[in-house]
């Protein structure tokens, strides 16, 4: 072991700096913030439009379920049409085009029974229509008895159109014989 002049080992917390515990000089620093700058540049530049394919596919996806329960909602209504359980109500397919669809139901209400009557206020006569100025689907209750409420199932419907078919599948417009839409 080297002595110093004074006769003392050497501090090396004092004086001369070994080689080995310089540390950073200013360019390193630089230059490992300008590295750094670069990959978090990077990473920001591929996770930002990844967030926004996330965002419209996460809106398209709510969309598309929406739009999948107002046609299962829809498809729903649409079977019973017609339906008169006791065969007074004269239950059936009212009107029919391409845009709109109206029909009545004898529902059995809840605990109870039909009555053989179209009743106002019962959700016996219904219309389904695609407004296509609003580009809306719309659910219309009780239409024709005066007290009725129309409810928007669908925003944003670009197109839609009713098909109906007679029993041997063929196109129809002639109400007596829709068997299926």
């Amino acid at each position: 072991m080297k002595l110093n002049q004074t006769g003392n080992k050497p501090n090396p917390s004092c004086g001369t700096v070994r080689q080995k515990e310089r540390g950073f000089t200013m360019v390193e620093m630089l230059v490992s913030l300008a590295m750094f700058a670069i990959i978090v540049a990077a990473v920001g530049a591929v996770m930002v439009p990844m967030r926004r394919s996330y965002t419209t596919q996460d809106v398209a996806a709510g969309a598309q379920q929406t739009t999948r329960l107002a046609i299962d909602f829809m498809v729903n209504d649409i079977r019973l049409a017609g339906l008169d359980p006791i065969g007074e109500a004269d239950a059936g397919i009212e009107d029919a085009t391409a845009l709109f669809l109206q029909f009545t139901i004898d529902r059995a209400p809840a605990g109870g029974e039909a009555n053989g009557e179209i009743d106002e206020g019962e959700l016996e006569r219904l219309t389904y229509a695609w407004d296509a100025p609003t580009r809306r689907l719309l659910l219309t209750y009780d239409e024709c008895t005066g007290s009725s409420d129309s409810v928007t199932l669908v925003d944003n419907v670009s197109n839609l159109r009713f098909t109906y078919f007679d029993e041997d599948d063929n196109v129809t417009t002639d109400l007596n014989e829709i068997r299926s839409v």
